[in-house]
């Protein structure tokens, strides 16, 4: 048990370590840190230190915590990323392209370049649809990421005509809550557009809000990166549920 509470904690400091480097603007990294210290700490304590209760029940609390988090996170990602998946029908009205990271050189990061790519297939397929660009500035971004998203659509070829801005918002909420004044809430045909893990939440949110006619259109997600951010959507919808904002 002790062998594999180290192994289990080296890997999440390893991978914790990767999400770090990739710097996204995010500090969610830290918690893979604190998951590696809550099973290090006893697993090496039960190696080096004289078996007495102290250890021992230190040891078998830090495994059911660890078992209990891994199955409840694993069940609920799994929920995450395989609920509220329908087609998407070919006349919606608006897409609503939900912002994320800007790196300091004004270009979209990984994750909100995987959700313009895929708003962008389908505003060329669908030359009916406009999207709104949602999201304001953050304090490491150069510029809002509305501005960036609609910057990015028209040099891959959109319309600048066909993209609107939403460049206030800070959260999902306000995302689609700022968004939805733009748009007919009760009549309108939506598309919000994010990625496959973000999915589930932004369409909980959406229907609270009231926006009647939604459906989600998800974009790619780097595999490797998918473990942290699926954990970190976990806390999300703990939090949203919490807020009452979902």
């Amino acid at each position: 048990m002790a062998i594999a509470l180290i192994v289990f904690g080296a890997a999440c400091a390893l991978y914790g370590t990767t999400i770090m480097l990739v710097n996204s603007g995010s500090s969610f990294f830290l918690v893979w840190y604190v998951i590696a210290a809550v099973c290090l700490v006893p697993g090496i304590a039960s190696l080096l230190a004289p078996e007495n209760a102290a250890v021992r029940m230190a040891r078998i609390a830090a495994s059911a915590i660890t078992v209990v988090f891994v199955v409840a996170t694993v069940a609920l990602s799994t929920f995450i990323m395989t609920a509220d998946r329908t087609e998407t029908p070919d006349d919606l009205d608006y897409l609503l392209v939900l912002g994320a990271q800007v790196r300091a050189d004004g270009t979209p990061a990984e994750v909100l370049r995987h959700r313009l790519e895929t708003a962008r297939n389908y505003l060329a397929d669908h030359p009916e649809t406009k999207a709104i660009a949602c999201g304001g500035q953050g304090d490491n971004e150069p510029v809002s990421e509305a501005d960036c998203m609609a910057a990015w659509l028209v040099d891959a070829g959109i319309d600048s005509e066909r993209i609107i801005r939403e460049d206030r918002s800070t959260t999902t909420a306000e995302n689609l809550a700022f968004a939805s004044k733009l748009i007919d809430p009760a009549r309108d045909r939506v598309g919000i557009v994010t990625n496959n893990f973000h999915v589930y939440r932004a369409l909980q949110i959406a229907e609270h809000q009231g926006l009647e006619h939604t459906w989600g259109i998800p974009a790619y997600s780097t595999p490797w990166y998918l473990p942290n951010n699926l954990l970190r959507e976990c806390f999300a919808i703990l939090k949203n549920t919490l807020l009452g904002t979902m």
